[in-house]
């Protein structure tokens, strides 16, 4: 179960990957359940995924059947050819690596010539941020770029999406404001009455995450919701950090 802005975020970076797949051989890495691979799976040239999650696997497998081909992988170490891929994706998992670096030089490595990598990770300097209980290191904008720059990317774009202030009702920021507290308590991981309650008030009504985004759900235009923003300033008003970079 998720809110409606957890829906319209996962539904926002599917679809920048749609409106980059065309015709392109596309890797995703760390797909967990693969819920976002309806939106381009059809339209790429080739489409693969990979995770660390075996029941993650699993459950892709059951939805997407023959059409995808699922591998069990390390981030830090992908199991593919030197430049078998024009577009590499990697959604909301950079946080959670031990070795980014590793995993960045990897993504270089099997990018062909020209070839994109679209990543995304939740930005440690928005105002109500909490980092999650698995994760390792949250990078800033300037320091994405930085890694980036080391993994001899070039033509690096940042992008913010989610601005605090077009979404900062008071009902929104007293939401942002119950959560920042429950998660740095560790409040919302047990589950009984209480927490239920509680994760109602911290995230709004929930609705239930469909196992394949259909094509129904794609945002037209998504690029249009994206904001560009300078790399080597820190970022404190975008929720979500979008980058894009070039193997050349």
């Amino acid at each position: 179960m998720l809110n409606a802005e957890q829906l319209e975020r996962i539904r926002l970076r599917y679809s920048l990957a749609a409106e980059m797949a065309i015709n392109r051989r596309v890797l995703e890495v760390s797909c967990g359940a693969g819920v976002g691979l309806g939106l381009f799976m059809y339209t790429a040239r080739f489409v693969t995924a990979c995770d660390i999650s075996f029941p993650a696997l699993a459950l892709a497998r059951q939805t997407i059947k023959a059409d995808v081909l699922l591998v069990a992988a390390d981030a830090h170490q992908l199991p593919y050819p030197d430049h078998s891929f024009d577009l590499i994706l990697s959604f909301e998992a950079i946080y959670y690596l031990a070795r980014p670096r590793d995993f960045l030089s990897e993504c270089h490595r099997l990018l062909a010539e020209n070839g994109l990598l679209l990543l995304s990770t939740s930005n440690p300097d928005w105002l109500y941020f909490v980092p999650g209980p698995l994760s390792v290191w949250y990078p800033s904008t300037s320091e994405l770029a930085a890694l980036l720059r080391e993994a001899h990317f070039t033509a690096i774009q940042l992008y913010g999406s989610l601005p605090v202030d077009k979404s900062a009702s008071q009902m929104n920021q007293l939401r942002a404001k119950l959560r920042q507290y429950a998660l740095r308590l560790d409040l919302l991981r047990r589950e009984h009455f209480l927490t239920r309650m509680l994760k109602r008030l911290a995230y709004g009504p929930l609705i239930p995450l469909p196992p394949l985004l259909p094509s129904s759900m794609r945002i037209a235009s998504p690029f249009e919701r994206l904001t560009l923003i300078e790399p080597n300033q820190r970022d404190n008003r975008h929720r979500v950090i979008f980058a894009i970079a070039m193997r050349s």
